[in-house]
């Protein structure tokens, strides 16, 4: 904790500096900002996206139509404005030194125009997502507000192109993209406002640690294929940008309750406010529900393949069938600065109990655990300054149900960063720079690992963007990470963006990154309880000769608007070659135990099953997306991925198995009404294919679920939201060694006042 309370002090020393100095930043830049309206109905647009012509500034517009551009250098200016569904305008203006010019827009209706998304995620800038240098898709408000009420953050993007999502339980739902998936998969890092929502031992999120429910979030971006060059460790397969609803754009109070299938009972109260420069957010809630999972003691197996194995799927120990919990609150304060940009201060804490995990060593069980976090970040003319900590804390032990054997995890993560943008060459150049530094403290009591670990992972870089005209740019970046848990890892990144006519853009990419092995592939230690009378036994170690995984990725990718504006087409092609896999659990992989062993400290002999990096493959896929805009208010969307592999290498003693099915398919049909209320039907079929994945051998069998969410605006205060999961009730399992799944309707009643 010392050298958390050491960050924080050079934090907000940070902090100070850039406050401080935001008033001579200002006297040199001026601000634009406004409103954007519906030209008949005078309602603010959301969304609205505003650019600089000629340069790469810009903004969009929040809930109420509201914009705030800052930093811009004096002179005059086009203002490009765009919005989904309205038809684009342009107006002349003048930016004086130090101030602020009033402008407001009106913008009539039209066709809709995918090209007018505004993504960030790609480039740590705004952009429009034709020209983003990455596969990159986002969901957007509305799109969010229509799924939430499930209360499952996987619901919303299930259908998104080169998406792997498979669930266990209630909220252990597991998200990757581009293959090599597994029961904890962590090759995709996800971030909520830039805060790492991964846990320390396993490096896995468990999505029932937010402490803000799913209506509280704005906006989502998915970025595809590597990205360590900007984003460092674990960004392996792709990013996961979550944005929450800032106050300031949603100001009020909303109380939230709700229930369905599966004892769901959900409630939420949220009071944001907004004085002068301040504005804040008070949300605290809750949401229950009966487990998914069934128990495993005495060969009770649920589906018949786990007779297999049954010495390893058979459980120990009972399963704790009540119900699964989750508690939070959070709170929230921004302050904006007259002289442009804003700082923000938030935390809050949740309780989550009796959730099940399915991981190498079997189902784990956690009984009650407590996840609080801070974050502190400011922004502002060029900077980006975050901090943020988050802890995981066992108020009881979990179990592993397989070895009945009680478990702690214990840890806390803290990171700082420092970004810094800016502008050059004419504007023709943008280019970002920044550094970071983590601790992570963690201590299982001798549960999982002998002893406790401190340890510390930084990283800096640099990414520079040119834009040769309106239609060529090129993309160039690198990053150096360092760790005391493996040695130092350079990410390179290039990419060239070509628009040959308007409406339609080419891309080309080339990204290295890699996977830094997690504490229980590194120091895993469990002997598995022997039954009386036993000659011999199992071991479950990590290994700590491990080295990170590594990617070299190249991507073609075409995103065009036809049909006169009335198909998004998308088609992002990879081939990805893979090394120094970080194996599966398994026996007889760590060359330290070729056979079985007599560990210190015991006295049978046993079988030892660990991990080794070993492996080479040569992945390559096709994600093809389409969205079909039918009139202003049907959307159609189809997406189909396609996926292969060859391995060149691996390890004798391991099945290195990608975990994911060759092609995957996915439709939908949306209503939006223009009075606020929407409905969408989506269809996700997944075919057989095998899975691997420590104990758990064997194949996901062909499944087709259905998922139907809408909104129904009763008034101007009042919602209904309900959202019906596997509306077929298809029976089946989506994780080897996973439960059962079946069909989950729940409603929500919003108020809002």
């Amino acid at each position: 904790m010392n050298k958390f309370h050491n960050f924080l002090a050079l934090y907000f020393v940070t902090l100070l500096t850039l406050v401080v100095g935001a008033s001579a930043f200002g006297q040199q830049t001026g601000v634009l900002q406004g409103h954007v309206r519906h030209v008949d109905t005078k309602t603010g647009v959301p969304g609205a996206n505003l650019r600089l012509q000629g340069t790469v500034r810009g903004g969009a517009t929040d809930e109420q139509g509201f914009y705030k551009i800052e930093g811009i250098p004096s002179g005059p200016y086009v203002v490009i404005v765009t919005a989904i569904g309205h038809a684009s305008i342009n107006r002349e203006v003048t930016i004086g030194e130090g101030t602020v010019a009033e402008q407001d827009f009106l913008l009539s209706d039209e066709a809709v125009e995918m090209r007018d998304v505004m993504v960030y995620g790609a480039s740590l800038r705004a952009e429009r997502i034709t020209d983003a240098p990455a596969a990159v898709s986002v969901i957007d408000a509305r799109q969010i507000a229509r799924n939430a009420s499930s209360g499952q953050f996987a619901r919303l993007i299930e259908t998104e192109p080169g998406m792997d999502i498979v669930q266990n339980g209630l909220y252990d739902i597991n998200i990757n993209t581009r293959g090599f998936n597994s029961s904890l998969n962590r090759r995709v890092l996800i971030l909520l406002d830039g805060r790492d929502f991964g846990t320390a031992f396993l490096g896995a999120p468990e999505w029932n640690g937010l402490s803000i429910p799913i209506e509280e979030m704005g906006r989502i971006e998915l970025v595809k294929g590597p990205g360590s060059a900007l984003y460092g460790a674990n960004a392996y397969n792709g990013v996961i940008n979550i944005t929450s609803i800032s106050p300031r754009t949603n100001p009020g109070t909303r109380v939230l309750i709700g229930g369905g299938e599966h004892g769901t009972a959900r409630a939420d109260i949220r009071h944001a406010g907004v004085k002068d420069n301040w504005s804040y957010r008070l949300n605290a809630g809750g949401i229950s529900g009966k487990t998914l999972s069934t128990p495993r003691t005495n060969y009770a197996f649920e589906y018949d393949s786990l007779f297999s194995q049954p010495f390893f799927h058979n459980e120990l120990r009972a399963l704790n069938t009540g119900a699964i919990t989750q508690a939070y609150t959070s709170l929230r304060i921004d302050y904006d600065y007259d002289t442009g940009g804003g700082a923000t201060v938030e935390g809050g804490i949740s309780q989550v109990e009796n959730e099940v995990y399915v991981t190498g060593i079997g189902r784990v069980q956690s009984t009650k655990a407590q996840k609080p976090w801070i974050r502190m970040n400011y922004r502002g003319h060029g900077f980006n300054v975050l901090l943020w900590s988050h802890s995981r804390i066992n108020i009881e032990p979990e179990y592993s149900l397989s070895t009945g054997l009680p478990l702690t995890q214990n840890a806390n993560i803290s990171q700082g960063e420092v970004q810094y943008a800016f502008q050059t060459l004419d504007d023709m150049m943008f280019v970002v720079a920044g550094a970071s530094i983590r601790f992570v403290d963690i201590d299982t009591r001798g549960s999982l690992m002998a002893s406790p670990r401190k340890d510390n992972m930084s990283g800096v870089f640099a990414q520079a963007e040119y834009r040769f005209s309106d239609r060529l740019k090129t993309v160039v970046a690198v990053r150096l990470d360092k760790s005391t848990l493996h040695s130092s890892q350079v990410s390179p990144k290039a990419a060239v963006v070509w628009t040959p006519m308007e409406g339609h853009t080419l891309r080309g990419t080339f990204n290295q990154a890699f996977q830094s092995p997690n504490y229980s592939e590194l120091y895993l230690r469990v002997i598995r309880p022997r039954a009386p009378g036993a000659t011999s036994g199992v071991a479950y170690l990590g290994n700590p000769d491990l080295i990170p995984e590594k990617v070299t990725g190249y991507e073609v990718g075409y995103k065009g608007i036809l049909f006169d504006h009335s198909l998004y087409l998308t088609v992002d092609g990879y081939f990805n070659h893979l090394k120094d896999f970080v194996t599966d659990l398994g026996d007889g992989l760590n060359p330290k135990y070729p056979v079985a062993t007599t560990l210190p400290g015991d006295t049978l002999i046993s079988t030892i099953w660990s991990y080794t990096n070993a492996g080479e493959v040569n992945e390559m896929g096709v994600d093809i997306a389409a969205n079909i805009y039918i009139t202003s208010q049907f959307i159609a969307d189809a997406s189909v991925s396609l996926f292969d592999f060859d391995i060149v290498s691996k390890h004798k003693n391991d099945v290195l198995l990608p975990n994911s099915p060759d092609w995957r398919v996915g439709l939908g049909l949306t209503y939006n009404h223009p009075e606020g209320h929407d409905v969408s039907v989506k269809l996700k079929h997944v075919p057989t294919y095998a899975w691997a994945a420590g104990i758990y051998r064997g194949h996901i069998l062909s499944y087709s679920v259905v998922n139907v969410a809408g909104t129904f605006k009763y008034s101007a205060s009042i919602a209904i939201n309900a959202s019906l999961s596997n509306a077929l009730d298809s029976r089946h399992y989506e994780i080897f060694g996973g439960s059962l799944q079946s069909r989950r309707g729940v409603v929500t009643v919003l108020y809002t006042f």
